[in-house]
């Protein structure tokens, strides 16, 4: 038996996929991942690396227009915080003797003799009273204070009315005087002064911060003190220039009448126009 084999029969090969798992699938993550660490890089290199702009210094002279002249003036009263004390003073005044014997009479140096309101009187000197032709008394006076200090020694006339002896008497025909207590005051120290001339020169400071121009030179202080009150007035000269608005300015002299302003700017790039 011979085969003949047919020429017009093909041979197909037909393969099968399924849909389902086609579309369950997971998706890749590899993109995701690229463009996260792509976006980290230029996040760790802005940071590392940040942008600096270039700033450039300079001094350029420019004219100084210079200003009336301007006072300020401030005040500011003295509160006293020095306490100075008084000691009590001794009252003082005179004893008038009078001695009725026709003996000379002498009464010593220290002797002690009390008024009527108990207050003790102290003689200061020695004295010798005269003898008395009658019917006139000899005289003498001598001066005297009071023991106690204060104004309680200032006694009244004839608080003083003794007798010494057989033939002395002796009386003060005037009041004592200048019995004073002891007494404190308020008075002003240095730094009392002081805390009074800052406390006006703050204020004259507050005005001159006020002031939109350069200070040309130091100001003229004078100061004068009235009824615990500084008085303080400040004369200065002032300046007035002009810059380009991009320009810092860190330092400003004046040499006759111009300015050299030392500035930071950043240069301005240059634009190219096309047309």
């Amino acid at each position: 038996m011979q085969r003949v084999e047919d020429p017009l029969v093909e041979t197909i090969h037909v393969y099968v996929i399924r849909e389902d798992e086609e579309q369950n699938r997971p998706p890749s993550v590899l993109p995701a991942i690229a463009s996260f660490l792509l976006l980290m890089s230029v996040i760790t290199v802005g940071m590392l690396y940040p942008y600096h702009q270039v700033y450039e210094e300079k001094t350029i002279s420019v004219p100084a227009a210079f200003l009336p002249l301007m006072t300020f003036r401030a005040a500011a009263s003295i509160s006293p915080t020095g306490m100075k004390t008084y000691p009590a003073v001794q009252a003082r005044g005179v004893l008038t003797v009078y001695n009725g014997s026709i003996l000379t009479q002498r009464i010593p140096q220290g002797m002690i003799l009390s008024a009527r309101n108990g207050i003790e009187i102290v003689v200061d000197a020695s004295v010798t009273v005269p003898a008395g032709n009658p019917p006139s008394y000899g005289i003498a006076t001598v001066p005297a204070h009071a023991v106690a200090s204060g104004s309680q020694g200032n006694i009244a006339t004839f608080a003083v009315d003794a007798v010494y002896g057989t033939s002395l008497y002796i009386r003060n025909l005037q009041a004592f005087h200048g019995g004073k207590d002891a007494y404190s005051v308020k008075v002003v120290t240095p730094g009392d002064r002081q805390t009074a001339t800052d406390t006006a020169r703050a204020s004259l400071t507050t005005q001159q911060a006020h002031i939109k121009a350069f200070l040309a030179f130091p100001c003229k202080e004078t100061a004068s003190e009235k009824n615990n009150v500084v008085g303080l007035s400040m004369v200065c000269q002032y300046v007035t220039y002009n810059v380009p608005p991009y320009m810092k300015v860190t330092h400003i002299r004046l040499v006759e009448k111009t300015l050299l302003v030392d500035v930071v700017f950043v240069e301005h790039p240059l634009r190219i126009w096309v047309k």
